[in-house]
């Protein structure tokens, strides 16, 4: 396999894993089904955990088997980089690899929609556009237990404040313990 065709393959999965990641933010944040941009994104990726939720059932609200499909998805651009002649075959450490990458992904995605989300509550909090109202109920979910901690006060939320040193906190324990394993930096999509 080509170095080309093994760098568009992995974009691929790359993509495809990031829809799934948001379809499980979806799901775990609670955000209007109908929002169109909501709608898309399930229909598009949505299916193999379809077939995966059949067995395994969402506990507390967290889906676990959007989680095991980009693991899977993960494992499979993991696999393309050991046809390709770039790492050595080791199923525990593709699987452990692949499960790093899926939570820092997480991780930084969340860490873009609350960014995105503080953002456009200064600019723009009252515009009807669907992707605003997604990135701001999202946002909104994940400040909703910091607020618990630091309720608003003089209306000023300093939530986020908590919430970001929490999400940096976690990348940065993920990250370490992803690279101590041993996970090429550059193969990963969280990196």
């Amino acid at each position: 396999m080509s170095e080309a065709t093994f760098y568009l393959f992995k974009a691929l999965l790359d993509v495809f894993t990031l829809g799934v990641i948001l379809n499980f933010l979806f799901r775990l944040l609670k955000v209007d089904y109908f929002n169109p941009i909501v709608q898309g994104i399930i229909r598009a990726v949505d299916y193999p955990s379809q077939l995966i939720r059949s067995f395994v059932k969402p506990i507390y609200g967290i889906d676990f088997a959007a989680l095991i499909v980009a693991i899977l998805i993960q494992s499979a651009a993991f696999y393309l980089a050991v046809v390709a002649g770039s790492l050595d075959y080791n199923p525990s450490k593709i699987t452990i690899w692949s499960l790093y990458s899926v939570l820092i992904l997480c991780l930084k995605v969340s860490f873009w929609v609350m960014l995105a989300g503080i953002i456009i509550s200064w600019v723009a909090n009252d515009h009807k556009h669907p992707a605003i109202r997604l990135i701001l109920q999202m946002s909104d979910s994940i400040f909703k237990p910091f607020r618990f901690f630091l309720p608003p006060t003089g209306g000023l939320d300093f939530s986020p404040i908590l919430a970001f040193i929490a999400l940096r906190y976690l990348e940065s324990l993920f990250t370490s313990f992803a690279l101590g394993s041993g996970m090429p930096y550059w193969l990963s999509i969280a990196f």
